[in-house]
């Protein structure tokens, strides 16, 4: 029997019978993994601790890959990175993009694997997000065995501003969220006057902590170390919770979010464009660059319809400095280039 590593990194393995199948991997070292080691990308096993391989048995969940033999962690008196723990009480701020589920990840194992009751992970969903990333949200929920609080904004009469839980399933995907608080306000957001970030996201989450008893918390955002102007910005602000960012204080980098997530047996399905997540958060926000949108629209044309009837709806348009989105529609009918990132405005809605 044999194991051998390709160009690609992947490790394989040939039993007595000629059989060549994967070897799961450790994401932490890209190395198969050690007696003793905790695994964390298993579709069944995360958590365990990691006794052998078996090379004489089919592996029914990943068949490229030989089956494992695992056992309870609590048979190992493991010594836990306990880095990510933070003050409570807090909400961790999940977007639904890499950055903050990586964040989420590192914060659960730091308290091995169930998170204190003071601290709670909250999706604010806008109504806007791509299938994809209410399915990564969901796949997380599934695969690490935690609660994430669906969050949306809704308009009732007393008060008027109100919080509404929802589920993967129940999650609004058609932008209603967005279009109650531009009925409401009578007006759209723009580049100068973003009401939906403070009203679909910063306010939403913020209504949910009170409701649970929380008079004052700490709120962990998804920013990197290599985000150090976004980092600043962020602890300028905050209500009655104090932003903090566990990713920034541990040096974590955009390197370091790529390289977890193309080592984990799951992913967000939306393409990294140099580094990036550009069809992340809303599909077309218009704080996106015209070359961004103009590309997803090329990919996607359908993305555009919301945005259209709801600029002519309001006889409004988002930016004043470029044209409204049957422009950029328009746009993305003549010869592109490939799917490409450019200059965009930042917000809270983080990667």
């Amino acid at each position: 029997m044999s194991k051998s590593v390709d160009k690609n990194g992947i490790w394989w393995h040939e039993n007595n019978a000629g059989e060549k199948k994967k070897l799961l991997l450790n994401p932490e070292t890209n190395q198969p993994y050690k007696n003793k080691e905790i695994i964390t990308n298993h579709p069944k096993f995360n958590g365990r601790v990691f006794f052998n391989y078996r090379y004489d048995r089919v592996n029914v969940s990943m068949p490229d890959y030989w089956p494992i033999r695992v056992r309870p962690i609590s048979k190992l008196n493991q010594e836990y990175d306990t880095s990510f723990q933070i003050p409570t009480p807090a909400c961790i701020s999940f977007s639904g993009g890499r950055t903050s589920a990586f964040m989420v990840k590192k914060i659960l194992d730091a308290y091995k694997g169930k998170l204190p009751e003071d601290i709670l992970i909250c999706f604010a969903n806008t109504g806007k997000e791509l299938e994809e990333t209410l399915e990564f949200i969901h796949k997380c929920e599934k695969e690490w065995k935690v609660k994430v609080h669906w969050l949306e904004l809704d308009i009732g009469t007393k008060p008027v501003w109100q919080t509404k839980v929802v589920n993967y399933k129940t999650a609004s995907r058609n932008g209603e969220p967005f279009q109650k608080l531009i009925d409401k306000k009578g007006m759209l957001p723009s580049v100068h006057r973003r009401t939906c970030t403070q009203a679909l996201k910063v306010e939403v989450i913020n209504r949910f902590m009170r409701q649970q008893g929380h008079k004052e918390w700490y709120a962990a955002l998804g920013l990197r170390y290599d985000e150090p102007r976004r980092v600043f910005d962020a602890r300028k602000s905050g209500d009655r919770n104090t932003n903090i960012a566990p990713l920034y204080e541990q040096k974590i980098t955009n390197e370091d979010i790529l390289n977890f997530w193309s080592k984990n047996y799951f992913d967000l399905k939306i393409p990294s464009i140099n580094g990036k997540t550009v069809a992340g958060n809303c599909d077309l926000c218009f704080l996106k660059g015209t070359n961004t949108i103009v590309n997803l629209l090329a990919e996607k044309p359908e993305l555009a319809d919301w945005w259209i009837k709801t600029e002519k709806n309001s006889g409004q348009n988002f930016r004043k400095d470029r044209g409204n989105y049957i422009d950029l529609l328009d746009l993305s009918k003549k010869p592109h280039k490939p799917l490409m990132e450019d200059t965009t405005y930042t917000c809270f809605c983080h990667d």
